[in-house]
């Protein structure tokens, strides 16, 4: 009796341990996939989202297009009527750009020209126009026009591009281009619980004393505050044009958990040129495990700079 009683309730205890431990193992995954869902959330819309948001953002800029009295659209343009026409177009060939095309054949050639030449599409503002003729070829004209910019999309542009086919009737060609940042890097998104944050502020190749500050930060509130304007950094912009001077200064902030040596995350921001900000984020051994580039170093170079009274941070002032 006392064996089946201490056998039972030993299955009894094994029986509660186990479910222990499917409840354990259930509330950590559930905690894991709230992060990652969070994760997600805070990176914005998926490429693929963005892809299909830039697709409905072109079309919708083709529905703005100011056509001459009298146009008809063409299923495809006929090579006869100008083949210069075809080589047309404003595409650049970004693979974070959707491309579309339409086009019109309009009586009235030099007058519908100088009719196009009036109009401005909805929304639209005047970005660009010339033309491009040689000898055996086309004479094709083109004016671009630029739309308001989101935070998803790079560039939102028509291009109009024009040529007197034989017949004396206007061709157009008319490209809808809609570029995107593409999504951040998960390892742009710093995981909170840092208790120490260590700010460097290097005021680079500019000057001579007094190069380097060094502030070290417990105070919870400030390295919360530093966390989330690292996670609202912007993306890296891929179509970045010309930088301001730069003197290779920069602002790095590591973030520690509480008793460790080494930083589980590292922030080096530009203060000047392009504002690049690298992210490096490292296990508890200190291997690093994810890195990515964001933009946006100068602006938040600056807040830090503010937040902590330090002066000169872009190194541009001698000292």
């Amino acid at each position: 009796m006392n064996t089946k009683k201490n056998d039972s309730g030993f299955v009894s205890m094994m029986s509660s341990g186990l479910s222990l431990v499917v409840l354990v193992a259930a509330l950590t995954i559930t905690i894991s996939l709230m992060a990652s869902s969070a994760t997600a959330s805070s990176l914005g819309p998926s490429n693929a989202q963005r892809r299909a948001l830039a697709t409905t953002e072109a079309r919708r800029l083709l529905t703005f297009e100011t056509l001459p009295a009298g146009s008809t659209k063409l299923s495809a343009w006929i090579r006869a009527d100008g083949p210069a026409l075809l080589g047309s177009g404003g595409m650049s060939g970004d693979p974070d750009q959707v491309h579309l095309t339409q086009y019109f054949l309009a009586p009235g050639g030099y007058k519908a020209v100088n009719w196009l030449d009036a109009q401005i599409p909805k929304g639209g503002s005047h970005l660009g126009s010339g033309s491009s003729a040689g000898p055996g070829s086309d004479n094709v004209s083109w004016r671009s026009y630029s739309f308001h910019e989101t935070t998803t999309f790079l560039t939102a542009q028509l291009q109009y591009s024009m040529l007197i086919t034989p017949k004396g009737d206007l061709g157009l060609r008319v490209d809808a281009d809609v570029t995107w940042i593409p999504r951040k890097s998960r390892y742009s998104i710093v995981p909170a619980g840092a208790t120490k944050v260590v700010v460097i502020v290097n005021r680079g190749l500019n000057v001579k004393s007094g190069k380097v500050t060094t502030v070290t930060i417990t105070d919870r509130a400030t390295i919360n505050d530093f966390l989330s304007h690292v996670d609202q950094l912007p993306a890296l912009n891929p179509d970045e044009g010309f930088c301001p001077a730069d003197v290779l200064a920069s602002v790095t902030l590591r973030f520690f958990d509480a008793g460790s040596k080494r930083p589980y995350a590292v922030v080096d921001a530009d203060s000047g040129g392009c504002g690049n900000v690298k992210i490096h984020q490292y296990t508890a051994n200190h291997t690093l495990f994810g890195s990515t580039s964001v933009s946006g170093g100068y602006d938040f170079s600056a807040y830090v700079a503010k937040s902590l009274g330090i002066t000169n941070w872009t190194g541009m002032s001698p000292a």
